[in-house]
């Protein structure tokens, strides 16, 4: 049994050819870099605030009103 020479020129395995890239993948690549973008606004916009959920006490506003009495 014969053992095969690892230093041959030729290549090993399936060669595949590669896809020609259409404007669908064009368009995900931007819809993408669109979406990490936001992300990095929106976190910078977020640290502004210091990262809280809920307005400071200052900048709430005041009790919500019924547009109607409610009468038990």
């Amino acid at each position: 049994m014969s053992l095969l020479e690892s230093s041959s020129s030729e290549p090993r395995g399936v060669l595949v050819r590669r896809q020609k890239t259409t404007i669908y993948t064009i368009l995900l690549l931007i819809a993408v870099v669109a979406l990490v973008f936001s992300s990095l606004v929106m976190i910078l916009e977020w640290a502004q605030y210091g990262f809280q959920y809920k307005p400071p006490a200052s900048m709430r506003s005041a009790s919500i009103v019924t547009p109607f009495d409610v009468k038990a």
